[in-house]
């Protein structure tokens, strides 16, 4: 049975509870603290059974440790055998529990780990913090890796960051972010529905350096290069959301995606007794896939068939398995520390 990848946003979108305040956020102007948490667990519990699928749950929106009804969640999907969780975190919270958890003793959780030193108040203890419960999920064996943001101001710290990773033999791959150089990022939203061919995607390209670019791309899967840079437009490909991904928000709500999330991409309500994903693939209504996820469903010649890691292992590049010849190869990280020594001589331009 294939696997569904959902999106379960429990609790809320980016608006919902988080505890930092990092300066390059596109879902807050300060920190949040709303919870959306409805307690209703048997529901939901009853919803996802009705869909007779393997389920890959991810957690991704404001601070999922301190959300009201994590555990709850954390707890009910570990009843299922063929469903597991990864969970997107910025680590301020201890993993104990979920290391405990009946997820954590079959291994069927997965951590993404984001460090975000420009967004705590304290980056020397907020980095103790981090790395104190990041060791933690490595002496459990939890599978882990470990996500930077692509933020002007913040990468010459990445290179201390990667060094003390590979250190200890932690996966790291960093995020492309799109800089607000150009114009507003309300301007932006409508330019981008308004000129989606013409604009979309090419300010991550304008607002890098040589070399902060050629790290963001070798870091990164050829998918997102290929599509989440722009280099070749998404719209109308055959992609897979709706059939074999769902973002379901916290009131049941059923999307294409974390893209495609507003009334044209709904695809129903989880809690309704009749609802079923997709059976056919849908023509992508984006001109640029907005995150790394989507890339693991839009179908791809070139790239063939991608390793089921993809599933297990979310933003991380796993293209050694690939055919050659894609656009960026997966280089050695040794390779990447050569690009951050480029990077750390040559100044960041405007």
């Amino acid at each position: 049975m294939k696997q569904l990848f959902l999106f379960w946003q429990f609790n809320g979108d980016n608006r919902s509870f988080c505890n930092q305040h990092c300066p390059y956020c596109y879902g807050r102007m300060g920190k949040t603290y709303r919870h959306y948490w409805n307690n209703n667990i048997d529901k939901w519990e009853r919803a996802f059974k009705r869909l007779k699928r393997d389920i890959y749950f991810v957690f991704s929106y404001g601070e999922a440790f301190g959300s009201h009804g994590f555990y709850e969640c954390v707890d009910m999907i570990g009843k299922h055998p063929t469903w597991t969780l990864n969970i997107i975190t910025n680590l301020s919270f201890s993993p104990e529990r979920v290391i405990h958890s009946r997820l954590g003793q079959d291994k069927r959780v997965f951590i993404t780990a984001c460090w975000h030193p420009l967004g705590v108040h304290n980056p020397v203890e907020g980095w103790k913090t981090f790395t104190t419960h990041l060791l933690m999920l490595k002496a459990a064996d939890i599978p882990t890796h470990v996500m930077m943001v692509w933020y002007r101001p913040q990468i010459p710290l990445i290179p201390d960051v990667f060094e003390w990773l590979d250190r200890h033999d932690i996966r790291f791959s960093v995020r492309r972010y799109v800089h607000d150089t150009i114009a507003h990022p309300l301007f932006r939203k409508i330019l981008r529905r308004v000129a989606p061919k013409s604009f979309a995607g090419k300010i991550v390209l304008d607002s890098y350096t040589d070399a902060e670019r050629e790290f963001l791309y070798a870091s990164t899967s050829p998918k997102v290069t290929k599509y989440g840079l722009n280099m070749s437009s998404t719209y109308g490909k055959l992609c897979y959301a709706g059939k074999d991904m769902l973002l379901i928000k916290h009131d049941g709500t059923a999307a294409l995606c974390a893209c495609c999330y507003g009334s044209p991409h709904r695809v129903g309500n989880i809690f309704s007794s009749t609802f079923k994903p997709r059976t056919q693939p849908t023509y992508c209504p984006t001109n640029t896939c907005g995150g790394d996820f989507g890339m693991v469903v839009l179908p791809d010649e070139a790239f063939g068939v991608l390793p089921n890691q993809m599933w297990k292992d979310t933003f991380i590049s796993q293209t050694e398995h690939l055919p050659q010849g894609h656009p960026v190869p997966y280089p050695h990280r040794e390779e990447m520390m050569k690009w951050l020594e480029v990077i750390r001589r040559k100044p960041s331009q405007s």
